[in-house]
């Protein structure tokens, strides 16, 4: 049996590429598609069709909220929970990102459990 879920990652750092893929190699039930700019995430997003987005705040060009936004303008991921993942942890930041449709945020730098603990809430919050 293949992986039940399909995780879209965006991250410009490819530092935490390699170790998202790391964590995610361990998890038998879980695919990770890993893309390094929003422009990727946009493409990898329309072929893949993720259960959730993991969505790094800062990146150069389109920054994770504007991605999110720009990915819930169509109808296929509306209800497509999300993380966002950032170093910003100044209670303004989390406060701003709480106010947007994403599940929660991931404070970097994080550990595997608690990444895994949030990505598999988040899954099974969706399938109820």
């Amino acid at each position: 049996m293949g992986p039940r879920f399909r995780v879209l990652h965006v991250d410009d750092d490819p530092e935490v590429l390699l170790l998202v893929q790391l964590i995610f190699d361990g998890e038998p039930d879980l695919e990770l598609v890993s893309c390094s700019s929003a422009d990727e995430a946009r493409f990898a997003a329309t072929l893949v069709t993720p259960d959730l987005f993991l969505i790094d705040v800062m990146m150069p060009g389109t920054d994770g909220p504007t991605l999110l936004e720009e990915l819930r303008s169509r109808r296929e991921f509306v209800r497509v929970p999300a993380l966002f993942v950032t170093a910003k942890a100044h209670p303004s930041d989390l406060e701003a990102l709480a106010r947007t449709s994403a599940a929660g945020v991931v404070r970097k730098p994080f550990e595997a459990p608690t990444l895994m603990s949030q990505v598999r809430a988040s899954l099974v919050a969706r399938v109820g």
